[in-house]
């Protein structure tokens, strides 16, 4: 059964799938799409893999919402209790914020789910955990089918290097597959760095010199 979505989960869904993507889904156009070959945009994060069709593309999410027939059932089940207009805000932000630099790219979104909340009454709680991780160096996390799998070695998280050693270049990060309960995701994320802090100070301890 599809589950169906208030407006805090869709905005908290929505923002994390754009906090970890860190770009927009848009074609050689630069018109948006609900899947692409680099993600998916912030109401194709909505949409299951299983209630995705290629005829949604081109059109805006209220169309397929509001057209009669059975073959989106589904998915006005899913997004029936989500605000409308909270819908057109956050693709809206999306189409908005996949023009600007990639640098600003993770800082525009936050701004702009700050504005939706507050104009929508939600909470932020969320996109300010993940916004804080995106910055913080920790192990990769990888979800395939279902499964989450943490690495137990190596860690990304290093001890402070000795004066003549060079710094480890910063590996690039794996997006994170997202699921319908955001907070379990960032829950995770959250025991793993904490392991891997825990990991790289023991090491430190362990170096000769260092007490």
């Amino acid at each position: 059964m599809t589950r169906r979505l208030t407006n805090q989960d869709a905005f908290d869904v929505a923002m994390l799938h754009l906090l970890n993507q860190g770009h927009s889904c848009i074609n050689a156009s630069g018109q948006a799409r609900y899947r692409g070959p680099r993600g998916k945009s912030v109401i194709g994060a909505l949409i299951p893999d299983e209630l995705y069709v290629p005829s949604m593309e081109g059109k805006k999410v209220q169309h397929w919402l509001a057209a009669r027939g059975s073959e989106y059932d589904a998915l006005r089940e899913r997004l029936g209790s989500v605000t409308a207009s909270l819908l057109d805000e956050l693709q809206d932000l999306h189409d908005r914020s996949g023009a600007c630099m990639p640098s600003l790219y993770r800082h525009l979104v936050v701004a702009g789910a700050q504005r939706i909340a507050q104009s929508f009454k939600l909470s932020m709680s969320l996109v300010h955990r993940c916004a804080t991780y995106q910055h913080i160096r920790g192990p990769q996390i990888f979800a395939t089918a279902g499964t989450r799998v943490i690495p137990a070695a190596a860690p990304a998280v290093d001890a402070v290097p000795a004066p003549d050693m060079a710094a480890a270049p910063t590996p690039a990060p794996v997006p994170l597959q997202l699921t319908e309960r955001p907070h379990e995701d960032l829950d995770l994320f959250a025991r793993g760095i904490a392991k891997a802090i825990a990991a790289a100070t023991a090491r430190s301890l362990d170096q000769p010199g260092r007490r």
